[in-house]
């Protein structure tokens, strides 16, 4: 893979964050307790952690390296969106 198709996949993966977090702003938006700052810490976060990874994946340019990096930001992004992220929002901001 070329470092232009490592940009494209990561620019990919960027729009997925925003449209999850979008939709979560949303619900919690149209839900009766409104947007608490423990969500927008996680959405939040959510980003910076696509920024950390993709900074790290083009610090070398060997196509393992970036490989990689890409498929841990991948499993790591999943967990932090499907509830790793709730979890350690709530106990930050004592979100019920």
């Amino acid at each position: 893979m070329s470092k232009r198709a490592f940009h494209i996949y990561n620019i990919i993966i960027l729009l997925f964050l925003l449209s999850f977090n979008f939709l979560v702003l949303f619900g919690a938006g149209v839900g009766e307790g409104g947007i608490s700052s423990g969500i927008w810490f996680i959405t939040g976060m959510s980003l910076g952690f696509w920024l950390i990874f993709y900074i790290i994946q083009f610090v070398r340019s060997n196509k393992v390296w970036r490989i990689s990096w890409f498929l841990i930001m991948i499993v790591f992004l999943w967990f932090w969106e499907t509830g790793l992220g709730s979890v350690i929002g709530s106990s930050l901001f004592n979100m019920g």
